[in-house]
């Protein structure tokens, strides 16, 4: 209750002709917001098909939507927005109908909210035209329509300021406490808001005329912030096992702005390309600290990125004040540095680039002049300059984007208006030179923010296109995605995956020498890729030729030392090869590099197998089997989730399903059909169209005498492959203890044909037939 009248208390009231005006500009943007969303849903093929971090938060929600709240291990990004996504999940489904929709109706709460704020510190008109300006920004709408977190903190970032001003105005104790919720909720949103805490504490005491008093609200706004923030630690105590504040990405985000190859705003994990997942983090800083993946401790591997950056900056002082510079200048640019989707070519592609996404080109530099005037003003309006610059540190200190700096924009849009309206009225009251200088800085200020000094403005859209073939190839729609490659390469840049992308639609269309090609022009063209090697291993093995397989997969591990998929390979090469040394020494290389991977177990129980020890093999298939699916949540990876969808890609379930069926068959051949059925179960469930698995739980069906559940299996294995004689065998083994004499014998004459040479067939189909005579 405190919340909701708190939020009532900071909505002064409007009289009746400024309800008539804001209700015209929350109009205009929410038919600006309704167009956008109906084009982006009918134009755009990823609008159902999100990506990088949107697709994290989505599998995130739908996690927290079946049930499993809490997770496991520490959150490695914030919470609060996957929830917010998780209750609507379980609401209405993962409709992106419903949550686009309800993020465009939150976003433009905005828009009142820029104009309360405005008109309490400034003017009707100033609010006004902010609030006009909030209404039809397009890179706001844009936020807004992805299943991203950063149009939640604009909102936050208004109600901040508002419940601060108002606490300073009216001596409201509770609205200090307010205020300091509402920070919470930001922090647990994204928790770079807790660096600006000192300064917010020292605004409320130097705004202020006693300095206890100012103690005490200050107090009282950290009790709000600890009143969020601390469930969400203890829980990272409690159930995650390890000592973080909110999440552990920080630290590798730290060093990702902060390295010797740092350009400021690309999300680029030295050695590891744009590609990386956590699991690459967590595999070079245990190598570092002498640990093993998996062992490690997020808020270890964090820490090992702080300080692996802070080497960087105290080692090479000049180059990083280089850096710094290089991000402030990209920070006040009016590029809109995008990491996820382009909004550029999004816009252009679904015939919307009308939209204003030119607006910061002008708050921009008026919106800094309009910052540092406000520090001639009264202490109140010190705010405005604190929350921007000190925000602005928070960015500036990791890497720049443009949806990292959205929860500024409005801010800025009001301190712009306000920088024209000075200019304005000093030219008007005839103070010409304080008009002309204001007029003047603004101007060269925004001629230095429109440039492009560092080259970083990306108009050759290579990465787009890129992107763009990624989501075809999703949907499965391979030509569309063999086109936006093309396109990608024929721009002449070199984008990591474009080429292995076309080597991978090849190999789906059969064409093994064109894939080939391809996974070759990877390499030549953008340096070593583990993918690109693995692939040309996979190629080798398909062939026969396993020593260039082995040999490729050798490239792979020594490029990409954590590129699990190479070792997977490399076993499978020399067990196909029948090379029991070197089986031997690549099972126990990926068992003792990963002691905790379910595939690193996998392989070494069936290279146990294939020695006689079945009892120790039969301990690892249980180790998997048993251990549930990887929480790609907890991780942060989701690389598993693409690979998976090839034909020959890594998937945990997969791992495990192939478990779950060595285990029925380990138990089947000591007699325990019951225990085995159970395991078979499991296997037909993790591995639906796996025909051996299928067959292996009919005949487990044959044994326990249900006979119709086996028929029904057998039928679905040899849908998936009608080529093995040994199928239609079986089966009609198990059709004649039904006496269907007659389809039995069919089944044997159809494995007969598939192998004329199958005796035992012959042999019972003779012996069938004079049953049935």
């Amino acid at each position: 209750m405190h919340l909701l009248s708190g939020f009532c208390y900071i909505y002064p009231y409007m009289k009746g002709k400024e309800l008539t005006i804001i209700g015209i500009i929350i109009g205009l943007g929410l038919i600006l917001r309704a167009i956008f969303m109906i084009t982006l849903k009918s134009d755009w093929p990823g609008w159902d098909s999100p990506t990088i971090d949107a697709l994290y938060h989505h599998i995130w929600a739908q996690q927290i939507a079946a049930g499993d709240i809490l997770g496991g291990g520490p959150y490695f990004r914030a919470p609060l927005y996957p929830f917010m996504l998780g209750m609507i999940y379980v609401i209405f489904g993962p409709d992106f109908n419903i949550v686009i929709m309800l993020q465009h109706l939150m976003g433009l709460t905005a828009i009142p909210l820029v104009f309360l704020l405005a008109r309490r510190f400034f003017s009707v008109k100033i609010a006004y035209v902010a609030a006009f300006i909030t209404s039809i920004n397009g890179v706001l709408i844009y936020f807004e329509s992805q299943l991203l977190l950063d149009f939640m903190l604009v909102i936050y970032m208004l109600i901040i300021v508002l419940s601060l001003v108002s606490a300073h105005k009216n001596n409201k104790s509770w609205l200090y406490l307010f205020a300091g919720l509402t920070i919470g909720l930001f922090a647990i949103t994204r928790p770079n808001i807790l660096a600006i805490i000192p300064l917010i504490c020292v605004w409320i005491i130097i705004a202020g005329d006693d300095f206890k008093r100012g103690i005490k609200q200050s107090l009282l706004v950290l009790c709000g912030i600890i009143i969020l923030v601390l469930p969400v630690t203890v829980r990272n105590i409690v159930i995650g096992g390890d000592t973080v504040l909110v999440a552990s990405q920080g630290g590798i985000n730290f060093y990702i702005g902060n390295n010797e190859r740092a350009d400021g705003f690309t999300a680029l994990l030295p050695g590891f390309g744009h590609t990386w997942q956590y699991s690459d983090a967590e595999f070079e800083a245990a190598q570092e600290i002498g640990k093993k993946p998996g062992v490690i401790k997020p808020s270890e591997v964090s820490g090992f990125y702080y300080d692996k950056a802070l080497d960087y900056i105290f080692s090479e002082p000049v180059d990083f004040l280089k850096l710094i510079i290089k991000k402030l200048y990209m920070f006040w640019n009016r590029f809109e540095i995008s990491n996820n989707n382009n909004l550029y070519f999004l816009t252009d592609y679904i015939g919307m680039s009308f939209m204003p996404l030119f607006l910061f080109m002008f708050i921009s530099p008026l919106g800094l002049v309009g910052s540092v005037l406000c520090f001639f003003k009264d202490r109140r309006y010190w705010l405005f300059p604190i929350l921007i610059f000190g925000y602005m540190a928070t960015i500036v200190a990791f890497f720049v984007t443009a949806r990292f700096r959205i929860p500024l924009v409005p801010l800025l849009t009001i301190m712009a208006v306000f920088a024209v309206h000075e200019i304005y009225s000093a030219w008007r009251d005839k103070r010409y030179k304080y008009s002309l200088i204001l007029a003047a800085s603004s101007l060269l200020i925004g001629i230095i923010t429109w440039t492009n000094l560092y080259d970083h403005h990306d108009r050759s859209m290579a990465m787009a296109n890129y992107s763009l073939g990624n989501m075809f190839m999703k949907k499965g729609d391979h030509q569309a995605a063999r086109k936006q490659y093309e396109s990608t390469i024929d721009q002449g840049a070199r984008v990591p995956n474009a080429h292995l992308n076309l080597g991978v639609i090849a190999f789906y269309n059969g064409d093994t020498t064109r894939a080939r090609e391809q996974f070759t022009d990877e390499i030549k063209s953008c340096g070593p890729s583990g993918k690109a090697y693995n692939n040309l291993s996979m190629l080798a093995s398909l062939k026969g030729d396993y020593s260039q397989a082995n040999a490729f997969a050798d490239s792979a591990i020594y490029h990409f030392p954590n590129f699990k998929e190479a070792y997977i390979n490399k076993i499978s090469a020399a067990m196909a090869k029948r090379d029991t040394m070197m089986t031997r020494l690549s099972v126990i290389d990926f068992r003792r590099k990963f002691p905790e991977n379910p595939a690193a177990k996998y392989y070494h129980g069936m290279y146990l197998l294939q020695t006689g020890n079945h009892a120790r093999a039969e301990a690892e298939f249980k180790s998997v089997a048993l251990a549930g699916d990887k929480d790609i949540v907890a991780e942060y990876d989701l690389s598993e989730i693409y690979s998976s969808a090839l034909p020959y890609g890594y998937n945990p379930r997969k791992i495990r399903g192939r478990s779950f069926y060595q285990l029925g068959l380990i138990l089947a051949r000591k007699g325990e059909i019951d225990s085995a059925l159970d395991y078979f179960k499991q296997a037909a469930l993790l591995l639906p169209n796996d025909a051996d698995a299928r067959v292996n739980l009919a005949l487990a069906y044959d044994n326990a005498n249900d006979y119709h559940k086996a028929e029904s299996e057998f039928i679905k294995a040899i849908e998936i492959d009608s080529t093995r004689a040994i199928y239609y065998y079986n089966y009609a083994m198990t059709l004649g203890k039904t006496g269907n004499y007659s389809k039995a014998a069919s089944m044997l004459e159809k494995a007969i044909e598939l192998e004329p040479d199958f005796k035992q067939a012959q042999q019972v189909l003779r012996a069938l037939r004079r049953e049935i005579k």
